[in-house]
C-alpha cells in the first residue's frame, strides 16, 4: 500500500511522519436507531474560494481554490476536470466504446490492449482486492447486474442466479501484462465494474496534475463522496474542512474533519438500495458471496490516496465491524469511522480507528 501511496500521491514520502499506534479502545459514540450512511459537506466558511465545477461519473465533480491565490488557477482547474471526464470515457460500463466495455466484451476470447491510466487502475484494484481479502474487488459487475443495481432497478435474484454469477467473480481472473500493457479474463462472463473506485483515482490523477501546473493549494471532490485535499486553506484553519452529515436528518453532524494533504472516501447504502419481502437490500454487494452487505452502515476512510480511501472505504463496509478494525490496527496509516447499529442493543454506534491521523 506504500508503494501505491508513493505512486499516487505527489511528495508522499517527504509528507510520512512516524505513526502513532490507535488507542487500546475504541472511540465510540450511541445514538438512536436508524439505517444510515453519511454523508458529507464542504464547509465554505472564512476567506472566499473560487469554484469550478462539472459533470462526470453521474456526479458534480467541483474544484474550490482559495480566492485569487493563483493567476492562472481557473485555467488549471478547467484542465484538471478535463483529464476526469477523459478517465470516464476510459473507464465507463455505460459507454459501448470505453475501455473497460470492450474488456468485458473481449478480454475473456483475447488480450486487449489499453492505455496506461486504464492499466494502472486495474493493478490498483486487484490489489485493493488483495488487502481487503476480496472484500473489494472491481469485477463484481455480473453481481451488480444479477441484483439490478447496474441497471438501478434493484430485485432480488434466486440462489442459482447468484452462484452462476459468482462462477465470474474474482481478481485472480484478471491478467495483467504491464510489458505488453494488455489485459485479459481467465473465465467467460467476467465484468469489470470500476464503481467504488474509478472516482477516487480519478480524483488522485487530477490532483496530482494540479500539483505538476504549481496549483498546491486547493480541494477537489466528486459527489461530496470522494474528497482530495492538497495544502492550505487561506482562514483561521489551515486545514480544509469536511462535514460528516446524517443523510436523512441533514441537519445533524456527526463529525467535522480536517483533512490536511488527505483524501476521503464514504461508503454507505442510505441512497441505494431495495425494499424485497419487507427487508432492506444494500447495493453494496459482498464479492464473496453475492449477497448485500447487511451488518455496516457507513464507512468513511480517510488517507493520502483517494482511490484507495474509496476502494477500502468499500472493503471495511464488507467486511463488518470486527474485521474493518483489525484491518486498520495492522494499517495505522488508515483512519476509518464506522457507523453500524450494535447487535445485542441495536443502538446505532460510530466506532473510530487511528482517527488521531485526521484531528
Amino acid at each position: 500500500m506504500q508503494d501505491w501511496f508513493k505512486r499516487l500521491v505527489p511528495g508522499y514520502a517527504s509528507q510520512v511522519a512516524e505513526v502513532i499506534p490507535s488507542e487500546t479502545i475504541p472511540e465510540s459514540i450511541a445514538a438512536a436507531v436508524e439505517p444510515v450512511s453519511a454523508a458529507t459537506e464542504l464547509l465554505r466558511i472564512n476567506s472566499p474560494m473560487q469554484s469550478i465545477s462539472r459533470p462526470a461519473m453521474a456526479c458534480e465533480f467541483e474544484i474550490l481554490l482559495n480566492e485569487r491565490q493563483y493567476s492562472n488557477g481557473v485555467e488549471k482547474a478547467v484542465e484538471a476536470l478535463d483529464l476526469i471526464g477523459r478517465v470516464e470515457e476510459l473507464l465507463s460500463v455505460y459507454r459501448p466504446q470505453s475501455q473497460f466495455s470492450k474488456l468485458n466484451q473481449f478480454a475473456s476470447k483475447r488480450p486487449v490492449l489499453v492505455d496506461t491510466l486504464t492499466l494502472e487502475l486495474i493493478q490498483l484494484a486487484i490489489d485493493a482486492s488483495r488487502w481487503t481479502e476480496g472484500c473489494f474487488d472491481v469485477t463484481a459487475g455480473t453481481l451488480s447486474e444479477a441484483w439490478g443495481f447496474s441497471r438501478r432497478q434493484g430485485a432480488k435474484p434466486t440462489q442459482q442466479q447468484i452462484d452462476e454469477a459468482l462462477l465470474a467473480v474474482g481478481s485472480q481472473h484478471v491478467i495483467v501484462d504491464e510489458l505488453a500493457k494488455t489485459v485479459a479474463f481467465g473465465c467467460d462472463g467476467l465484468k469489470l465494474n470500476p464503481g467504488g473506485i474509478g472516482k477516487g483515482y480519478a480524483l488522485d490523477l487530477a490532483a496530482s496534475q494540479l500539483n505538476r501546473a504549481g496549483i498546491h493549494d486547493f480541494m477537489i471532490h466528486g459527489g461530496l463522496s470522494s474528497i482530495v485535499a492538497r495544502g492550505n486553506r487561506q482562514s483561521q484553519s489551515s486545514e480544509w474542512v469536511v462535514a460528516l452529515k446524517h443523510p436523512l436528518r441533514t441537519e445533524e453532524l456527526l463529525e467535522t474533519i480536517p483533512l490536511l494533504n488527505q483524501s476521503l472516501g464514504t461508503s454507505g447504502s442510505g441512497k441505494q438500495f431495495f425494499h424485497f419481502g419487507g427487508k432492506r437490500y444494500s447495493h453494496l454487494i459482498d464479492p464473496r458471496t453475492g449477497w448485500p452487505a447487511q451488518h455496516m452502515l457507513s464507512t468513511t476512510v480517510v488517507c493520502p490516496s483517494c482511490g484507495i480511501a474509496d476502494a477500502l472505504a468499500t472493503g471495511l463496509f464488507i467486511m463488518g465491524v470486527e474485521k474493518a478494525m483489525q484491518f486498520c490496527d495492522r494499517n495505522p496509516e488508515i483512519a476509518a469511522l464506522l457507523i453500524h447499529a450494535d447487535p445485542k442493543s441495536g443502538a446505532q454506534r460510530i466506532d473510530r480507528r487511528n482517527w488521531h491521523l485526521v484531528k
